[in-house]
């Protein structure tokens, strides 16, 4: 009995690390697949434009996009006082990421959810969404 109780704990210990390797992998593969889509982005040179971006659901994290002098980055890090903040739905984004949903849809559905400046919103859509 002491065996089998054993086995539970050191199942549920490997079951916890598994659920967060993953998690960690999906954040991971979500910062890379947004890369990879800015990595094709035009961007006005004059603009400069800070985002927040916050992944919830099924994967949690947050993002930096920082369009400036006509490049676009993302980062895996938290950044304050951005001109836009964006909360998303994790498998939202990625739908939009990989081209199965547009951004007008997901924020459409309240999937994805944007507020702050107005005009660099639409400098960011047009940039990275809608190129």
């Amino acid at each position: 009995m002491a065996k089998s109780k054993k086995a539970a704990v050191v199942n549920e210990a490997v079951e916890a690390v598994s659920v967060q390797t993953e998690e960690k992998n999906g954040y991971d593969a979500i910062v890379e697949k947004f890369k990879e889509k800015v990595s094709k982005a035009k961007a006005p040179a004059d603009a400069r434009v800070a985002t927040q971006v916050k992944l919830y659901g099924s994967v949690e994290g947050v993002l930096y996009v920082l369009i400036a002098n006509g490049i676009v980055v993302v980062e895996p890090f938290d950044y304050k006082g951005a001109d836009i903040e964006i909360d998303a739905d994790s498998d939202a984004f990625v739908s939009v990421l990989s081209g199965n949903k547009s951004i007008s849809t997901a924020v459409a559905d309240g999937d994805i959810k944007m507020q702050g400046n107005a005009g660099k919103a639409m400098i960011l859509g047009a940039s990275v969404f809608f190129n």
